[in-house]
């Protein structure tokens, strides 16, 4: 019988890893052998060595694109690794570094290959890559957000149905997120270090400067709408399963949840989740907005996403599956094609 903060990670969480590159049967088989939290991160991290040792074999063999989704599998796994596991920062950075190692490796062996970046913040680097649609010409850039406990890696899947529509996908990791929690927390402005990252990608000859869109998904996607509020940049703008505000929250969640924002905004994490909200954005965002919502999400109910559509001035389609989960990863092969469309239209 597992403890109370595997099951919770287990059993909450379930359709969140089975989107990310988890297969069932790895899954069922870590549900089996983990009984205690203090194992989490080790038999995670081993499933993940085995993808990493398979990765190698296939490169070393010649087959690249093998070895590419080994490596993106294991970077995965090691994610699911460090996830929530924060009471032992020595096994978190530890998987955290694995993950990056792994996600390195992928990185030119995927196609389109990714490109890394680093990206210069308050003293720190913010850590993100680049994927292009190959044969377009300075195709639209879509910059992706991750949430308050997720990665850039979290959103390679959502980039990869851009990236077939002809868009070019940024993800990265700001303060509070991935290693860099370990050096900046998540901040309520979050819109300014997505200005820092907008301001560094615009630069570049190989994209289209006046076609962007950004989005992201729970956290991310509120600081997504915020982002596209105050910087007229953005031509449109997505959010999946966020909030007008996640205010009032912290009472709710469960204690594991709770430990771990405190590793992604500190120790005062109540006190910053409650001033997260979309007051002061609404009245200047104007650009077209997507929200996706599910109807079983407890965390972030639909009802939230009704409060944003009336506030805002600009276009909003808000759609709202009934039997989908927080950021609909239970419809995962459905959502994540309808948010590449309706991107590909807008910024066509």
């Amino acid at each position: 019988m597992a403890d109370r903060n595997t099951t919770v990670a287990l059993e909450r969480f379930t359709w969140r890893m089975l989107s990310q590159y988890v297969s069932q049967w790895d899954f069922d088989r870590l549900k089996k052998k983990i009984e205690s939290w203090d194992q989490w991160c080790i038999e995670w991290s081993r499933e993940a060595k085995r993808y990493s040792d398979m990765a190698d074999q296939a490169l070393g063999e010649g087959n690249r694109t093998t070895a590419g989704q080994h490596y993106l599998r294991a970077a995965l796994y090691y994610h699911w690794a460090t996830f929530l596991f924060v009471h032992d920062q020595k096994q978190f950075v530890e998987g955290m570094e694995a993950m990056n190692e792994c996600w390195k490796k992928a990185a030119p062996l995927v196609e389109p290959p990714m490109e890394l970046l680093e990206i210069p913040y308050e003293g720190v680097t913010l850590p993100g890559y680049l994927r292009k649609p190959v044969g377009v010409d300075k195709p639209p850039l879509v910059i992706l957000v991750p949430g308050g406990d997720s990665t850039k890696e979290e959103l390679y899947d959502f980039g990869e149905h851009m990236v077939k529509r002809g868009l070019a996908v940024m993800a990265f990791d700001g303060p509070g997120q991935g290693l860099v929690s370990t050096r900046l927390k998540i901040r309520p402005d979050f819109e300014v270090p997505i200005r820092t990252v907008t301001d560094f990608l615009v630069k570049r000859s190989d994209i289209d400067a006046k076609r962007l869109a950004i989005g992201g998904i729970s956290y991310g996607g509120l600081f997504a709408c915020r982002a596209a509020a105050f910087d007229e940049r953005f031509k449109a703008v997505f959010s999946a399963s966020a909030w007008y505000t996640p205010a009032g929250r912290w009472s709710s969640m469960d204690p594991l949840s709770q430990l771990g924002l405190k590793q992604y905004m500190g120790e005062n994490a109540e006190e910053i989740q409650n001033a997260i909200t979309m007051d002061g954005a609404t009245e200047t965002l104007r650009v077209p907005l997507l929200q996706i919502y599910g109807g079983l999400d407890k965390a972030s109910p639909p009802e939230q996403a009704y409060r944003v559509e009336k506030a805002v001035k600009g276009p909003t389609t808000t759609v709202v599956f009934d039997d989908g989960v927080h950021v609909c990863n239970n419809l995962h092969h459905v959502v994540r094609p309808l948010i590449a469309d309706w991107l590909a239209k807008q910024l066509r």
